[in-house]
């Protein structure tokens, strides 16, 4: 039996489903990183996904058609980490149709290049409805990833409906401290 790599509120996943599709506008690719609470221990798995951090939050002009996230971004992902006391566990982003396999590209320059990475991809530009059995599952292993499709990556990213925990409640305050930088951007 596989063990869950990271666990999401259903609601947390549903909101960046959405999100990811109003930033992409159903024709350019979106995405984001997953982040944790810094205090979680890093092997435990599953990793709970607390918080969602978009990239084009991070680096303004990083979605071009493409993704083009440049140093900038990631000195706000981290800033963003060490204020909320958050980590990075995962990244996500869309691609189009249904093709939720990594590109060349995706593989050999990803968001974050170390081993026990999770990346994950969206079909459709994340337009209609999405569930954790349409997403491509790929994990950074010894410099190479092994992908996970349907039933498969299901079974690495949990998705679940939580209480609201103190962990979900920072979680909405990092979202909506997001939504403030993006709004005086």
């Amino acid at each position: 039996m596989t063990t869950a790599l990271l666990a999401m509120d259903g609601v947390l996943f549903d909101k960046m489903i959405e999100q990811l599709a109003a930033r992409g506008h159903g024709v350019r690719e979106a995405g984001a990183f997953l982040l944790a609470d810094r205090e979680d221990l890093a092997g435990r798995r599953p990793q709970l996904v607390t918080a969602v951090a978009y990239y084009d939050d991070l680096d303004p002009g990083c979605l071009n058609g493409a993704i083009e996230f440049t140093a900038n971004g990631y000195t706000a992902l981290a800033g963003v980490c060490r204020r909320e006391g958050l980590r990075v566990v995962g990244d996500v982003h869309t691609h189009p149709k249904h093709r939720v396999a990594q590109s060349p590209t995706d593989a050999s320059h990803p968001m974050v290049a170390l081993d026990g990475h999770v990346a994950v991809i969206v079909p459709r530009y994340a337009t209609g409805t999405v569930t954790p059995a349409d997403l491509g599952v790929h994990v950074r292993h010894n410099g190479t990833w092994t992908s996970r499709y349907g039933p498969a990556a299901v079974a690495l990213i949990e998705v679940r409906r939580m209480r609201l925990t103190l962990r979900a409640r920072i979680a909405r305050g990092v979202r909506n401290y997001l939504n403030r930088v993006r709004r005086t951007s």
